[in-house]
């Protein structure tokens, strides 16, 4: 039989209380919130701050968020010091006041004021989308576009991706594409920094997304036997467990903080 959400969470408990601990890595974006508008609408609720304030303040556990968005934005966005961020999908990170930037950034961050301003021009006839600036890539929003248009706007987007040449991909989001240099960072390089950083090879990873820029996040957890949520419809098919929406996996983190504080019964062990 399967292994339950409800089993994760007694694996988590089971092995934090031995003297374990715990990774747990999240996206923002509908996954902290949920999926809005317009994406500075996305503000994180006091609750579910503190709720990672309160996780992060536990011995042994250690707090990440990681994100399509700028470092900047996601860290002021979160506000919580002590914890781990990652930015724009893994390309700069901030491991607890250790600043780490891909060496070929400056080159991408040009390279993404280019396209962006290729990508604005080209769905200004489709009334409603939106181009978000995420410094060394960008996502078109179509979630405000007429049903009929919205696969010929994905068509002008693919389009002008072509046009760029190589080097470039395309990851679908909910009702988005967000367009990337591949330049060998992701989610996943972050996820693969942080455990390095931590330097804790028995601790039990967590990483909870909901996007396909999330799929290689997902990939380098279970690298190391770790727990992926996926949250939402649009998550990777590849998670091992499924949440419906943000909510839930607020839920599950608020169950988990209770438990991690239960007494320990003899004769416990981890479920895998």
């Amino acid at each position: 039989m399967n292994p339950s959400i409800e089993d994760a969470l007694e694996a988590l408990r089971v092995l934090y209380l031995d003297g374990g601990a715990l990774v747990l890595l999240l996206d923002y974006d509908g996954t902290l919130t949920p999926i809005v508008a317009r994406p500075e609408l996305a503000i994180l609720a006091s609750d579910t701050r503190r709720l990672l304030a309160q996780l992060a303040a536990l011995p042994r556990v250690h707090v990440g968020v990681v994100s399509g968005r700028k470092l900047e934005e996601v860290r002021a966005l979160v506000d919580l010091p002590g914890i781990y961020y990652a930015g724009a999908a893994g390309m700069e990170l901030d491991l607890n006041g250790k600043r780490i930037v891909h060496p070929r950034a400056e080159e991408a961050e040009a390279a993404a004021a280019e396209l962006i301003a290729r990508l604005t021009e080209a769905v200004s006839d489709y009334p409603g989308a939106r181009v978000e600036d995420k410094r060394f890539a960008c996502t078109v929003h179509y979630r405000d576009v007429a049903a009929e248009q919205i696969d010929q706007l994905r068509g002008r987007v693919e389009e002008v991706v072509r046009r760029e040449g190589d080097g470039l991909r395309i990851v679908e989001g909910p009702m988005a594409l967000e367009i990337s240099p591949d330049t060998g960072w992701n989610k996943g390089t972050a996820v693969r920094m942080i455990l390095d950083h931590l330097d804790a090879p028995q601790a039990m990873v967590v990483y909870a997304g909901d996007g396909g820029n999330d799929a290689e996040a997902f990939d380098a957890v279970a690298a190391v036997a770790g727990i992926t949520l996926g949250v939402g419809p649009d998550a990777p098919s590849i998670a091992r467990f499924r949440l419906p929406d943000p909510a839930a996996l607020h839920v599950f983190l608020s169950r988990l903080w209770k438990r991690c504080q239960e007494p320990l019964l003899t004769g416990e062990g981890a479920y895998w």
